[in-house]
């Protein structure tokens, strides 16, 4: 089976450089000629982990290609999910097959809604990856990516070759692990992108850790009352112990930033404010990170291409 994978972030290029590793077919699809033309002066992708680094050759196209898409790994920013999408939907068929690998949540029921539950599988990863350059990517922290479908029917994992270098694990409540990420998102993301700070400031700055405490528990009675698990003790216990073992990190929404770059608060944040508001919840401190962010991106000349538009619930 041929892999192509659309984003080629940390994520993406993490997967393309491990299943060419492992002997699977793979190529990158990229948004533009040029971007194309910087890839194919490479020729591949560069994999910096604790074995040294590898450079793995691939191929690249641009969305227009005809090709046939047999399995697809959706991996691009949240925000282009459903833009990305459909530049290859005229390359999927009936037996095509979607992953879609995301931070937040909402880019996942836009998939399902487009191609059908049977056909879209649900990732969620906690490996740390970066990029050093472009097509060069840092394996930076191993974890595991937890694959499943929304419905909870029994989900295959993909065929990534018999010597793949990422663990995967079934998870038949995809969903409850997509919140519990969400939640560590809410937590942490939009606190280092107003304060500027590492992700370990959260726990030594005591107003930072005290705005950490009023999301994490705003964040609480919207999942209790949407009926999602989350951790055994308070989520901010979880998200402090999160922060502390990454206290050197900068986030990505950060670092988006400080790039210049839109960032995923609509998916993260704005989705529990949404859910909040079906839920007849009030999250004010919530609702006031979400608006800072905002304004952050629009005083530094940033435009969100999902500002205008609400995030989707995945609990209806």
């Amino acid at each position: 089976m041929h892999w192509t994978i659309l984003g080629a972030g940390a994520i993406g290029c993490l997967w393309a450089a491990q299943l060419q590793r492992a002997g699977a077919s793979v190529g990158l699809v990229l948004r533009s000629p040029e971007r194309l033309a910087q890839f194919q002066s490479r020729g591949g992708v560069s994999l910096i982990d604790d074995s040294g680094e590898t450079f793995c050759p691939l191929s690249a196209t641009l969305a227009a290609t005809p090709r046939p898409i047999e399995q697809l790994l959706l991996c691009t920013k949240a925000y282009d999910s459903q833009a990305a999408l459909e530049s290859v939907w005229h390359r999927l068929n009936a037996d095509s097959r979607i992953l879609v690998l995301q931070n937040g949540m909402g880019s996942q029921q836009q998939a399902i809604e487009r191609a059908g539950n049977d056909r879209v599988l649900i990732g969620s990863t906690t490996d740390g990856a970066y990029l050093r350059a472009p097509f060069e990517v840092v394996h930076a922290g191993h974890g595991e990516t937890a694959i499943g479908r929304f419905d909870s029917t029994a989900a295959t994992l993909p065929d990534c070759g018999p010597h793949f270098g990422l663990q995967l694990r079934q998870d038949p409540a995809i969903k409850t692990t997509l919140w519990r990420k969400l939640a560590i998102n809410c937590a942490i993301n939009p606190l280092t992108a107003l304060y500027g700070c590492r992700n370990g400031e959260l726990a030594t700055v005591q107003a930072y850790s005290r705005a950490l405490d009023a999301l994490c528990e705003e964040f609480e009675a919207v999942a209790r009352a949407r009926g999602i698990p989350l951790f055994d003790g308070p989520l901010r216990d979880q998200a402090l112990l999160v922060v502390r073992t990454t206290a050197n990190n900068y986030s990505s929404m950060l670092q988006d930033i400080r790039h210049q770059r839109p960032t995923e608060i609509e998916q993260i944040t704005g989705f529990l404010c949404n859910e909040a508001r079906l839920a007849g919840i009030d999250v004010p401190h919530n609702r006031a990170a979400l608006q800072q962010v905002r304004q952050l991106q629009h005083n530094r000349g940033i435009v969100s291409p999902s500002t205008s538009a609400s995030p989707k619930s995945l609990s209806n």
